[in-house]
């Protein structure tokens, strides 16, 4: 399965959590104003946030990749994936 989020999904994933994260955890002062500090340097339209996107989606896809086993179908047999295979 390969997932890729673009910019906008991104940026709304880091929203969600970073307000998650400010409304529900104890934090100090300084935390609050480094996570929103955070935020601005990732805003949309922001290299920040570019940068950030590939980093989500690389970290997302390998996620996915070490939990997932792909079951390939050829010539009427099914076969598992490489992963399997690992040492």
């Amino acid at each position: 399965m390969n997932v890729i989020l673009n910019v906008d999904e991104v940026y709304a994933v880091l929203s969600l959590v970073s307000s998650q994260v400010l409304d529900h955890v104890d934090l100090s002062e300084k935390a609050r104003k480094t996570i929103g500090q955070w935020r601005q340097e990732h805003n949309v339209g922001t290299i920040g946030l570019d940068e950030y996107a590939e980093v989500l989606n690389e970290a997302l896809g390998t996620h996915i990749d070490e939990h997932t086993t792909r079951m390939l179908r050829k010539r009427g047999k099914v076969r598992v994936s490489a992963k399997e295979r690992r040492i």
